[in-house]
């Protein structure tokens, strides 16, 4: 299996990555798809339908592989992201906004980032946060946004 760490464990660039876990999920797509009994069509794509061979189980394996190792890397930078925009000023209003979120739940997402962050250092020794780096990140994310991204509730008591 190639996958997300190649050949004898290295970890492979992300756009070599991505391109292919793009190609093996179109492969599987195409040959997953029966080709309807319908009049002729003009998709230079429909000659692949029902062509294709299915993936293997290496591949089937590698696409999986592949699918966590792009998506681990795509949540690590979005909190690297988030961590040069708080670098920048960025309010966690301005990130929850680009985030599609509140400010409390992306603060609370990035919090979580950063444990996982130290737990990993404390793994490896290598990759991570340490504590020095775990203690800049929480002091550059700031104080948890008050009374942002939950509703409260008036009780009204009745005389």
């Amino acid at each position: 299996m190639t996958g997300w760490h190649a050949l004898l464990g290295a970890e492979i660039p992300i756009v070599t990555a991505v391109t292919r876990l793009d190609f093996l999920s179109r492969r599987d797509s195409a040959a997953a798809v029966q080709r309807p009994d319908v009049g002729p069509s003009y998709s230079w794509t429909d000659h692949l339908r029902g062509q294709v061979e299915p993936l293997d189980l290496e591949e089937s394996l590698e696409l999986l592989d592949l699918g966590v190792g792009v998506a681990r890397r795509a949540y690590d930078a979005q909190h690297r992201g988030i961590h040069a925009a708080r670098r920048a000023g960025a309010s966690w209003e301005r990130i929850g906004a680009v985030l599609g979120t509140t400010p409390l739940t992306a603060w609370n997402g990035h919090q979580r980032w950063i444990e996982e962050q130290v737990e990993l250092f404390e793994l490896t020794g290598r990759n991570g946060l340490d504590d020095v780096a775990a203690v800049e990140a929480l002091h550059l994310a700031g104080e948890r946004p008050v009374g942002l991204g939950h509703v409260t509730r008036t009780v009204h008591q009745e005389d």
